[in-house]
């Protein structure tokens, strides 16, 4: 749609009223941006900014200059020499592979988002995670189970 006379009049009319440039686009059916160009083409007067700038704009010169702190032993005239007591941090040192605790059987039992989820915590076997029944279920023998599969079809 092209700008003629009745919608520069209109233009004109909402500029003068305030109305924000999106809104007067809306109302002409025109976009923000062809408002903003059309009203700099005709000369209409310039809007402030809706960004907010400072009053005073900081010096580039001297935002880029390096400042050199100034250390105490600089501004020191005698020498008297302060010592501050230094402590230094030791983590303490968790070994969670040679724990003397004895922790169960580590085999989880229903679903973690259910309520009831806990793990068997029966006596582990030997130094496996998990007891003797689970190990049975865990840690199957490659020959057991082609044996256990030859057998399943014989049977069929």
């Amino acid at each position: 749609m092209p700008w003629d006379e009745t919608n520069v009049t209109k233009l004109r009319e909402l500029w003068d009223q305030g109305l924000p440039t999106a809104q007067i686009g809306k109302l002409l059916g025109f976009t923000k941006n062809a408002v903003v160009g059309k009203a700099h083409r005709i000369g209409l007067e310039r809007r402030p900014s809706p960004i907010r700038r400072t009053a005073v704009k900081p010096d580039r010169k001297k935002a880029r200059s390096p400042v050199m702190p100034k250390l105490n032993f600089e501004s020191t005239s005698d020498n008297t020499v302060v010592q501050k007591e230094v402590s230094v941090f030791q983590p303490m040192v968790k070994n969670i592979f040679n724990s003397n605790q004895k922790r169960g059987c580590e085999w989880p039992v229903g679903h973690p988002d259910e309520a009831d989820f806990h793990f068997c915590n029966k006596e582990r076997f030997e130094e496996k995670p998990y007891c003797l029944d689970h190990c049975a279920v865990a840690y199957v023998l490659p020959e057991k189970e082609e044996d256990e599969k030859q057998q399943i079809a014989v049977q069929r």
